[in-house]
């Protein structure tokens, strides 16, 4: 089970995640100070999870990853067929499906352990989007391997209850990698801003096409279908980066204005500070002013996920 809250189920309860691949490596600054890098140091030293071994290595005294990817055992790869009640899925929580060194094999076994598990939802989130959109390309050749592996005659794509979702901390992140969302067929897409370092203007995504920058809204396009579901959250743990109030607030009214679900999921250890409470923390290490902004630190559960006092629980559908 997981405690993330946008991978709950319908009925409230904790979903799960699902990792049938581990390992990952260092992509872009979001990456700095990954949970999953801690969790797998500690998966590595169990016995009963050795596939883990050799997916991070200890530098400054902090686990990094290797960039060794490994399948898991059967168990592990074919454990949604075997749960019967309806649940929320979090994709490779523990790595990255779509990075370079797993083999597009790999990636067909785990497609087809959703193809048959209709009766739930997963929620795939990557920050490999180009190779993610060049996967789904060749789809006939992804529905035969599919097929192989599930046993199906046949499989339409795209697979109604699998979620594919970028992973955007900034405008340079977001401009790289939410056009390819866009254009990767999906039954939802969504983007997951978190950690949230940088505002991020989805009305404004640029990119190039045969050498020419465009501008287009991720929220409003002719072309291709928009985003399904915008979900935001600032960094936890010891060494958390502040999230700006006035980047969620812009995301938030983004949204707002083009009917997309908005989904708040913490301030993680920073929050605002009003100004009448400024005086009784100045001093204090856990006080900064951050681009003009007060904020204190208080930790991950105190600081909540309430957005100027509004808990926000948008979800797709």
């Amino acid at each position: 089970m997981t405690s993330i809250e946008w991978v709950k189920n319908a009925d409230g309860s904790p979903g799960k995640t699902w990792n049938p691949i581990v390992g990952c490596s260092v992509a872009t600054p979001g990456c700095t100070n990954c949970y999953a890098m801690k969790m797998a140091h500690r998966l590595a030293n169990n016995p009963a999870t050795p596939h883990y071994a050799g997916t991070v290595k200890v530098v400054n005294g902090k686990p990094v990853w290797t960039g060794k990817i490994a399948l898991a055992p059967d168990h592990v790869l074919t454990a949604p067929m075997r749960r019967k009640k309806p649940t929320n899925y979090f994709v490779n929580s523990m790595g990255d499906l779509f990075h370079e060194g797993v083999p597009d094999e790999w990636i067909d076994q785990v497609f087809a352990v959703m193809a048959v598990c209709p009766q739930h939802t997963f929620q795939v989130l990557t920050k490999r989007a180009g190779r993610m959109r060049e996967y789904f390309t060749s789809a006939p050749k992804r529905q035969s391997d599919w097929d192989c592996y599930s046993g199906f005659e046949y499989i339409d794509l795209p697979l109604p209850k699998v979620w594919l979702g970028v992973s955007v901390e900034d405008q340079t992140r977001a401009d790289e990698r939410i056009p390819h969302l866009l254009n990767t067929p999906a039954a939802v897409r969504f983007v997951s801003c978190e950690p949230l370092l940088g505002p991020v203007d989805l009305t404004d995504i640029r990119y190039l096409h045969v050498g020419r920058r465009f501008s287009r809204s991720a929220l409003h396009t002719l072309d291709t279908p928009p985003l399904d579901w915008v979900i935001v959250g600032g960094e936890s743990g010891p060494d958390a980066r502040p999230m700006h109030p006035k980047w969620a607030r812009s995301l938030r009214d983004q949204c707002a204005a083009s009917g997309i679900p908005f989904f708040m999921k913490q301030w993680g250890e920073w929050v605002p500070l009003a100004d009448e409470h400024w005086d009784h923390c100045v001093g204090f290490d856990r006080s900064i002013v951050f681009e003009g902004q007060k904020m204190v630190r208080v930790g991950k559960k105190a600081a909540g996920r309430a957005l100027d006092g509004v808990v926000h629980d948008g979800r797709p559908g």
